[in-house]
């Protein structure tokens, strides 16, 4: 999956001889927080609305403010983490995404990354969630496959989490199945820590319209 598959549908860029009033009332009518300046279909850096209020010429280009050029990108055939990444460390509310010849072809929205990760963790599938807590030395991914194997489930998503305080790691397995009874038993006797469990299919059906909805808002 890569993140070049989730572009936003809207045009977010602004070339940068554009005045700065343009990008102003583009902004306004947007509703958002950042704009792609472009120099044709070269990508130049990102202008935000607390910039451009300090301006003193709204009739001058853009390019006679600061562009954060930070390097706020991802190439089309990157994977959709890299985009999560790219927001956190630059609280950014966009990614603009570049083809191979680093031509710019568009932007992913956090809206359009999160629903990425959606498909990839299979939050649109019913299941069970169990949080295992394992020591570091002890831990073993193919051991908790066997286990869950063994009680006829498929892992549909699987996170980790290292806490080097108590030299353990949390482990965060979906299994397509709703009742773990057995399952959490097999942990138990084979001495894994279970933190946490989810598995009511009335929560899931609230939550899959509710992710319906999500997926439908995103789209429009």
């Amino acid at each position: 999956m890569l993140i070049g598959q989730f572009l936003s549908n809207v045009d977010f860029s602004i070339q940068k001889a554009d005045s700065i009033q343009q990008a102003l009332e583009k902004l306004q009518d947007m509703l958002c927080k950042e704009l792609v300046v472009l120099n044709g279909d070269e990508y130049i850096g990102l202008v935000n609305e607390s910039i451009l209020l300090d301006a003193d010429n709204e009739e001058a280009p853009i390019s006679t403010i600061k562009i954060n050029t930070a390097p706020i990108q991802l190439k089309f055939n990157q994977h959709p983490y890299d985009a999560l990444v790219m927001t956190a460390v630059y609280n950014s509310s966009l990614v603009p995404i570049l083809d191979q010849d680093n031509k710019y072809v568009g932007v992913s929205t956090q809206l359009d990354i999160l629903k990425a990760i959606s498909l990839i963790q299979s939050q649109n599938v019913s299941g069970a969630i169990i949080v295992l807590s394992i020591g570091l030395h002890d831990f073993s991914l193919s051991q908790i496959a066997h286990l869950i194997e063994s009680d006829n489930c498929r892992i549909l998503n699987c996170a980790t989490k290292i806490n080097l305080e108590s030299d353990s790691i949390e482990v965060t397995v979906k299994v397509d199945k709703s009742n773990i009874n057995a399952l959490i038993n097999s942990f138990l006797r084979h001495n894994y820590i279970i933190m946490e469990t989810h598995n009511t299919i009335a929560a899931f059906d609230d939550t899959a319209e509710r992710y319906q909805q999500l997926m439908n808002y995103i789209n429009i």
